[in-house]
Formats: C-alpha cells, structure tokens, sequence
C-alpha cells in the first residue's frame, strides 16, 4: 500500500488534475496495476480505458481586461499579472458603476448586512475577501461565508458583475514568490448528464426557447488593483481587510464617478479524460453476467498559484485500496463478475462516474451495487463512515453491518448520511450516480481533516492500519454481495421500482 501511495501521492504528479499530462500517467499506472493484478479489459477492443470528451475553455490574457475609468483618466489592470476569473467564466464584455459592498455579505438576522441601503442591481460589486474569526455569529451560516455564495447571492440581488479584492494572505504569497494569477479552466462534459430536466422521460416538446442570459463575471484583483478601484492607499486596504478578520463590517458605500469595464477573450479546445475499467469475471456461469462496481476517483486539485494539492488521501487511498481488494479477489473470485472502476473527473462533478453509468459497457439493470471508497487513510483508525447504504436496499447496509461485526470492528457512523445534512456530503462522492440510477451505492469514508483539498493532504499523514481495515471491509461485503442468490433488493424507496435512468427523475434532497 505504502509504496502505490507514495507514488501517486507524489508532488511529481502535480496534483492530477483534469485533464492533465500527469492524470494519464496516472491512469497509465493503474491499467498497468490492474493487468499485472490479472484483472481483464471491459472495454471494447481489449482496452482498460474508457474515453469521456471534455471541452476545456481557457481565459485569453491579450483579449482580455479590466478598465477602471474615472474622470481622471483610465487605467487597466491585466490578466494574470493583475486579475484572474473565478471558476465559472465565459466570453464577453461587461462595464458599469462600480458599487463598494464591505464583505459582500447580507444576513440581516445576525445583523450583517453589506447591501442595507445600498441596491446592487445593475452595479459591479466590489467586495473583499477576508476570513471571519471562527467563533464568530455568522458561524450558523458558515456557507454564506464562502465567496462562491457571496458572489452568487449578490448576482440575485442584480448584481452585473463581482469583483473581489483577494485576501492578505494570498496577496502575501504572491507577492514573496513573485508569481501571477493562476488562470482557471472550464470544462464541459458534453456526453454526461447531471440533471433530472436532462433526462429524455422529462424533456417538453415544443417548449419555448429561454433568452440568451448575459454574460456575468466573477473577478478577483491584486491589491494594487484593488486599492485603485476603491481610491485608497494600499495601507488602507490593509486596514479594511484586518477589520474583516476582526469580525467587524467595512461600511458599504457608492461609487459615484468610478466605472468598470471587464472584457473576457476564451478559447475551447476539445481533449478526453480516461475512466480506468477493468473487472474479475464471476465463477458461476448462471451469475457472472450480474455485476457489483467497486470504485474510486484518482484525480485530485491540480495546483493553484504555485502550491501542488497533492490528494494521497483525496484519493489516492482509495484507488490503493481497490488494488489491494482487486488482488484478494482474484484469489477467491464471487459467483457474481467484479467491475473495478477508478473515475476520472470526480472533483469537476462526479464527471467519471456518472459517464460510467449512462455509457456502461454492461447493462446497468443487472449491477446489484456499488461500493465506493474515496478518503480512507485519515483521522480515528477504528472509525468509518457511511453514506448511502440504507437508502435503497437494506440487504446493503445489511451486509456491511455483518461483515464489519464478525471480522474487522470498525465503529460505523452514519452522521454525514443524511442528504439534508449542511456539508451535503450524500452528493459529493462517486456513489452518488449510482443512487440516482436506483443502484444501492455507499461510500466509505474516513472523515475530512484540516488538510482537506489543501498542500497538506501529504502520504506521511496516511494511517496504513485504517486503509487495510477498510479495505478487508470492502472485500468481505464484495464477497457477500457477489454471492447471494440474487441483485440486491430495492426495498427502501418505494419509488424506485427498478434500476435504470428512469430513476434520475427522483428527487434527493
């Protein structure tokens, strides 16, 4: 296990991201580990690898520009010296007052509100980005905090475009490490569905088309930048953003005489990502055309700014722990085939697995389940989550509650299993489309830590014993289900009558 985590979790790989040169490798390796393993090719023409396009947009620095214009003149800032995108961004152009909105926040029941007295509609939203003393009131709104939220809240309010002045802290490392923006790529999945109006059952005929919607811009600034739009010092800046962190608000106020005009040049190129496929066939000719999937996502972060996220436990612990299991199972085979499955693009959406259940090479009508891992190395070595077990058969959760009672003696915890839940983790791992085709799916979790989506995420914190743990785990509840008699019952659900995407209808939350 140490030496497959040292590898993948290794800087070298720049934190696979997709698409990326360091991804295929990655990929590369675990077909290779999959065929040494001697687990067959599922894919047509004796392949390990299932393509899904993308189409990648990227932000053109020469097309693109923010102009602040006041009546002493113009000046521009560019990408990426000056500015950079958030992560949603398309072509075009879009200029109007500028409108300075404290932190960008409105929670008038905790008495904060950066909009009171100040509309934003039709403006561009100047905010700061700043982080809140943890034990501060607006805690109970923790999601509100988080600058996505802000920028889209602000939109709804009228907003035309969101422009934030970055945090010291990032201003701080740029600056000492002389880099610029990183510039952020869009993908689009042009082959993957991700929503019940996507679904053909729910298509309308006839409906009337929607009117193009106007380009809206999220854009963040250096504090040069940003002390320029607002007419202060940089010292003065300083000060605002260290009143944030203090937990207190930066009054709000307009911006008479002060434009901004943002324009925004992209290109899109076409490339694919790889899902890695494989399986061990069934050893009862009556069953070995029924299928359990066991899955994990090998992709991770990337970098930003010059700081490599490596992911060893998010997830190159999983991906370990599928070839540990893989390599039991073709020792002793079930009755039933294995389908291993390591998705790619799961950061960008649950994108490689939802492509593997609505092009599955094997009708998805005679999958039983889906067991999942994604983060298995961390936190209390004798403790595991689950997510997802007892939403659509019980015979699942039945299993690994069996399983785990007579062999291994890891407490189970079902605190994140709720999809209503505030971190939401029910739609954030690659069980998810499973669930949403009426497969019985579960994650097997370890719990997020303080290194989470960050530098930190590092092999030397793996906890080795947890990873072997939860991997028997797997293997035994694989075994289990790859024997029974029949699929798995769907009997939680009333619902879901039978697997299939006719199940992407029902709702989850």
């Amino acid at each position: 296990m140490k030496f497959h985590l040292r590898f993948l979790g290794a800087p070298e790989f720049r934190g696979r991201t997709t698409p990326s040169a360091e991804l295929d490798i990655a990929s590369k390796y675990i077909a290779l580990m999959a065929e040494r393993i001697g687990l067959k090719p599922l894919m047509p023409g004796g392949s390990y690898y299932q393509e899904v396009p993308v189409e990648v947009t990227t932000v053109v620095p020469q097309a693109s520009r923010v102009r602040l214009l006041t009546s002493s003149g113009e000046r521009i800032f560019q990408f990426p010296k000056d500015v950079t995108v958030g992560r949603t961004f398309e072509a075009g152009k879009v200029s109007g007052e500028a409108a300075f909105l404290g932190y960008g926040l409105s929670a008038p029941q905790l008495n904060w509100d950066d909009t009171d007295g100040l509309d934003p509609k039709g403006k561009i939203a100047v905010i700061l980005d700043a982080a809140l003393p943890d034990d501060h009131v607006l805690k109970p709104v923790d999601n509100r905090r988080l600058l996505m939220s802000r920028t889209g809240a602000l939109r709804g309010k009228g907003a035309i475009a969101v422009v934030t002045i970055i945090n010291q802290e990032r201003e701080a490392r740029l600056a000492e490490k002389g880099l610029a923006f990183s510039l952020p790529e869009r993908f689009r999945f042009p082959d993957v569905v991700t929503g019940s109006e996507a679904v053909p059952s729910q298509t309308t005929a006839g409906a009337a088309t929607a009117a193009p919607t106007p380009p809206f811009f999220q854009v963040e600034v250096r504090h040069d930048a940003g002390a320029a739009i607002l007419g202060v010092t940089k010292e003065d800046l300083a000060k605002m953003i260290e009143t944030i962190r203090q937990g207190k608000r930066v009054a709000s106020k307009k911006m008479p005489g002060r434009k901004l005009a943002i324009e925004l040049g992209v290109v899109t190129r076409q490339d694919t990502t790889l899902n890695v496929v494989a399986y061990a066939e069934g050893t009862d000719p009556a069953l070995r055309n029924e299928y359990l999937t066991i899955s994990s996502h090998y992709d991770h972060l990337g970098m930003r700014e010059g700081r490599i996220y490596p992911g060893a436990d998010d997830n190159a612990s999983g991906v370990v722990g599928i070839f540990e299991i893989a390599e039991a199972l073709m020792v002793e085979r079930p009755k039933r085939s294995v389908i291993f499955v390591w998705n790619t693009a799961e950061e960008r959406g649950l994108v490689g697995s939802y492509y593997f259940v609505q092009h599955c090479p094997v009708p998805v009508d005679k999958i039983s389940a889906n067991l999942n891992l994604d983060m298995i190395s961390r936190n209390d070595t004798n403790q595991l989550y689950l997510i997802g077990s007892n939403k659509i058969s019980s015979e699942l959760d039945a299993s690994i509650q069996t399983m785990n009672t007579n062999s291994i003696g890891l407490k189970l915890d079902y605190k994140y299993e709720d999809p209503a839940h505030p971190d939401r983790f029910f739609f954030r791992s690659d069980q998810y489309p499973y669930i949403r085709y009426g497969i019985p799916g579960v994650w097997f979790f370890c719990g997020t830590t303080e290194d989470y989506h960050t530098e930190g995420d590092i092999e030397a914190k793996a906890d080795y014993a947890k990873m072997e743990k939860v991997s028997k785990l797997v293997y035994l509840v694989a075994m289990d289900i790859g024997n029974k008699p029949a699929l798995l019952s769907l009997d939680l659900k009333p619902e879901i009558k039978a697997r299939g995407e006719q199940n992407m209808k029902i709702g989850w939350r």
